[in-house]
């Protein structure tokens, strides 16, 4: 007699998530649809959804209980829609691109020729092994524009290298885990293609952003190498003998990787080539040198590279697809607009026009941080960034400003716990427990952190040094050269005429037809007596002192149309 099959195992969380979206669904009529969603977010969180489906779920249910029109579908067909173009967005396509280069120069020898070159170039200061490190993540960094490669590319082989050194674990862990973040502020960097993508309100141009990001990137480098050098002395670390010869050599044998930034953002400042442009000339670049100048890689092994490459991006646009969508629910409930004058009753703003918001920075700064330590970048950038950029706007910071500070803090958040990236690719690479490169890293955050207030603090290090390279105003300012202005301006001039002479409805500004009507005699108000009919157009009766030009018009006295004026003056 054959026993009965054993019962499958009950799940008990997924059993506690349906009684959890029940007890909501129940208790609606008395929380409202406010219960509703946190009994969702509770399901959720028992099932252990990762943070893309968590968005995609909550998006739909706060669409399905708050919805814009009176059929909710239709707002969910609205916004597949708006989706679906995201896709006819010309940047986007730079971020697979850089990606797939990044990873190809990841597995070739790019990043070893990059790391004999700054050996041989700075190896001979205290600490210079150390800082040989961070100057090779930088080069790194501007050509992969990828904080985990350039951990893993970087990493991989100055981690032994150092140790070899006398230099300790936790300072060579911590080291290179917090010189990779430098991927993503150092140009071409895949957040830097996004911003403008999210904020597309300000108007920025993705070549501008890379240029604000050079400052930013050699702050925190410098502050990192200044850290190496101290701690060189300290330990009075082994320094490698400089050698013109030795650097002449590795100049020539790293000469097609060092040409590698050079070309890309030479040709994207130059004009020669746009930004998605170059992301493919850098795949086609690493493709050549890798397999037929270095010998490094087999053509066999593209295809294996281009697929990890496509799976990497799929989880990305999942990300980017669940956060835009939650983005477009705050804004049909119009959640920054509140948000903005929540902050204006806060009195943030500073006292004089035009000088530096230092209260609203610092809160920034604080949120930000907290954000890094919980939500990947990506997530984080399409989740707050329309939320916090139409409050900085009030406040008259710069967008480009906002975007640098912005980067900057998360940048910081890919080494907090509890999902830096850094530190599970560190983690890995180095195989360590996560709890020793969390240590590892503290000394690094801190220091990073201080780079963050200069930076926030002093806007012509990004901003500044960015119109520089663009050829544009040598110091321009932090603050928007827009007035602050809220979210119901958008329709209003930037500024308005300073000229109090100017004639003037009660209401405001005169249109031209008022104008014109006023100046042929026939339109003007009873109580208007600016201009009054015949003594307009007759200029020997204008008084004395008026300096007001005689309107243009014919010889039978009418006044030229706009349309007339302008065909007599050749313009079309």
């Amino acid at each position: 007699m054959t026993s009965a099959p054993a019962a499958a195992p009950v799940d008990k969380r997924k059993l506690a998530a349906i009684g959890v979206l029940v007890l909501g669904a129940a208790l609606a009529p008395v929380f409202g649809p406010g219960g509703f969603l946190v009994a969702t977010l509770i399901a959720c969180a028992l099932l252990g959804m990762p943070l893309f489906a968590l968005i995609g779920v909550i998006t739909i249910v706060c669409f399905l209980i708050w919805p814009e029109n009176e059929d909710a579908l239709t707002d969910l067909n609205n916004l597949v829609e708006r989706i679906n173009g995201l896709a006819d967005t010309e940047n986007l396509l730079a971020v697979p691109l850089f990606m797939l280069s990044g990873s190809i120069m990841a597995g070739g020898e790019i990043s070893k020729r990059l790391i004999d070159f700054s050996k041989a170039a700075i190896g001979w200061l205290p600490g210079g092994l150390a800082v040989s490190a961070v100057a090779a993540c930088m080069l790194f960094a501007a050509i992969s524009g990828s904080s985990p490669a350039t951990v893993v590319a970087i990493g991989a082989m100055m981690a032994p290298t150092l140790l070899k050194s006398g230099y300790s674990e936790r300072f060579s862990h911590g080291l290179l885990a917090s010189s990779g973040s430098l991927g993503i502020l150092i140009p071409p960097s895949i957040p830097m293609i996004i911003y403008p993508l999210i904020n597309q309100r300000a108007g920025i141009d993705t070549s501008e952003l890379f240029a604000s990001g050079f400052g930013p990137g050699l702050v925190i480098g410098g502050i990192l190498g200044g850290f190496c050098i101290y701690h060189g002395l300290k330990d009075k670390a082994a320094r490698q003998p400089f050698s013109l010869a030795v650097l002449g050599q590795s100049a020539v044998d790293g000469l097609w990787s060092l040409l590698f930034p050079i070309l890309i953002l030479g040709g994207i400042y130059s004009g020669f080539f746009t930004v998605v442009e170059a992301s493919a000339v850098s795949v086609v670049y690493a493709i050549i040198i890798e397999i037929y100048v270095h010998r490094a890689l087999d053509f066999e092994k593209l295809p294996a590279i281009v697929q990890e490459t496509g799976i990497i991006l799929g989880a990305l646009l999942v990300i980017m697809v669940s956060a835009l969508a939650f983005s477009e629910f705050l804004h049909f409930k119009e959640v920054p607009d509140h948000a903005v004058d929540w902050i204006q009753t806060l009195d943030l703003a500073p006292s004089e026009e035009g000088a530096t918001p230092i209260a609203f920075l610092l809160i920034l700064n604080v949120l930000l941080l907290l954000v890094g330590t919980l939500m990947d970048i990506l997530s984080a950038m399409f989740l707050f960034i329309p939320l916090l950029a139409p409050i900085a706007e009030t406040m008259g910071i710069d967008p480009m400003h906002f975007g640098i500070i912005f980067i900057v803090n998360l940048e910081i958040g890919y080494l907090t716990p509890p999902v830096g990236l850094n530190l599970f690719v560190a983690s890995t690479l180095f195989k360590k427990p996560l709890g020793h490169i969390v240590r590892s890293v503290a000394p690094f955050i801190l220091l990073m952190m201080g780079g963050l207030l200069l930076i926030t603090f002093v806007p012509q290090i990004s901003v500044g040094l960015g119109s520089w390279i663009l050829g544009g105003d040598d110091a321009p300012q932090g603050t928007s050269s827009r007035p602050a202005r809220s979210a119901d301006d958008d329709e209003l001039p930037d500024e308005l005429p300073e000229d109090d002479d100017a004639p003037r409805t009660p209401e405001g500004v005169q249109s031209i037809e008022d104008m014109m009507r006023e100046l042929e005699g026939g339109g003007a108000d009873d109580g208007d007596d600016s201009l009054d009919g015949d003594d307009a157009l007759d200029g020997d009766d204008a008084d004395e002192g008026d300096d007001t030009p005689a309107p243009a018009r014919r010889d039978d006295g009418r006044v030229l149309s706009i349309e007339e004026m302008m065909d007599e003056a050749g313009i079309e």
